[in-house]
Protein backbone atom coordinates (compact mmCIF):
# COMPACT_ATOMS: atom_id res chain seq x y z
CA UNK A 1 0.00 0.00 0.00
CA UNK A 2 1.38 3.26 -1.19
CA UNK A 3 2.16 5.90 1.66
CA UNK A 4 -0.37 8.22 -0.07
CA UNK A 5 -2.95 5.36 0.60
CA UNK A 6 -2.27 5.28 4.06
CA UNK A 7 -2.30 8.73 4.64
CA UNK A 8 -5.56 9.18 2.89
CA UNK A 9 -7.02 6.64 5.17
CA UNK A 10 -5.57 8.30 8.17
CA UNK A 11 -7.11 11.29 7.21
CA UNK A 12 -10.26 10.20 5.85
CA UNK A 13 -10.74 8.35 10.02
CA UNK A 14 -10.77 11.52 11.11
CA UNK A 15 -13.66 13.16 9.11
CA UNK A 16 -16.82 13.12 10.69
CA UNK A 17 -19.63 10.49 9.78
CA UNK A 18 -21.55 12.41 7.26
CA UNK A 19 -18.45 13.33 5.50
CA UNK A 20 -16.89 10.03 5.32
CA UNK A 21 -20.13 9.03 3.64
CA UNK A 22 -19.29 11.77 1.07
CA UNK A 23 -16.33 10.77 0.59
CA UNK A 24 -17.52 6.93 -0.15
CA UNK A 25 -20.44 8.19 -2.48
CA UNK A 26 -17.44 9.68 -4.09
CA UNK A 27 -15.52 7.49 -4.65
CA UNK A 28 -17.84 4.77 -5.27
CA UNK A 29 -19.19 6.67 -7.71
CA UNK A 30 -15.63 7.98 -9.68
CA UNK A 31 -15.21 3.82 -10.45
CA UNK A 32 -17.88 4.35 -12.33
CA UNK A 33 -18.67 6.25 -15.49
CA UNK A 34 -22.40 7.90 -15.50
CA UNK A 35 -24.62 7.31 -18.20
CA UNK A 36 -27.86 8.49 -16.10
CA UNK A 37 -28.35 11.66 -17.94
CA UNK A 38 -29.00 13.59 -14.59
CA UNK A 39 -30.70 11.19 -12.69
CA UNK A 40 -28.73 10.83 -10.08
CA UNK A 41 -28.20 14.99 -9.45
CA UNK A 42 -32.38 14.92 -10.10
CA UNK A 43 -33.04 12.58 -7.02
CA UNK A 44 -29.97 14.46 -4.79
CA UNK A 45 -32.21 17.41 -5.14
CA UNK A 46 -35.43 15.66 -4.61
CA UNK A 47 -34.56 13.86 -1.24
CA UNK A 48 -32.99 17.89 -0.45
CA UNK A 49 -36.44 19.01 -0.69
CA UNK A 50 -38.39 16.42 0.79
CA UNK A 51 -35.92 16.18 3.47
CA UNK A 52 -36.46 20.82 3.66
CA UNK A 53 -40.25 19.92 3.57
CA UNK A 54 -40.06 17.81 6.59
CA UNK A 55 -37.77 19.60 8.85
CA UNK A 56 -39.98 23.18 7.78
CA UNK A 57 -42.82 20.97 9.42
CA UNK A 58 -44.72 21.05 6.05
CA UNK A 59 -44.63 17.04 5.31
CA UNK A 60 -47.36 14.34 6.06
CA UNK A 61 -45.40 11.66 8.08
CA UNK A 62 -47.54 8.73 8.47
CA UNK A 63 -45.91 4.90 10.81
CA UNK A 64 -45.26 2.65 7.99
CA UNK A 65 -47.73 0.23 9.61
CA UNK A 66 -50.49 3.05 8.93
CA UNK A 67 -49.18 3.14 5.57
CA UNK A 68 -49.34 -0.63 4.60
CA UNK A 69 -52.61 -1.53 6.59
CA UNK A 70 -53.96 1.43 3.86
CA UNK A 71 -52.32 0.10 0.90
CA UNK A 72 -53.85 -3.70 2.44
CA UNK A 73 -57.19 -2.32 2.01
CA UNK A 74 -57.08 -0.81 -0.71
CA UNK A 75 -55.86 -3.92 -2.55
CA UNK A 76 -58.76 -6.10 -0.89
Amino acid sequence: MSQDLLELEQKASQLPDDERAQLALFLLESLEPSEDGGIEEAWRIEAESRLSEIERGEAHLAPADEVFENLRRSLA
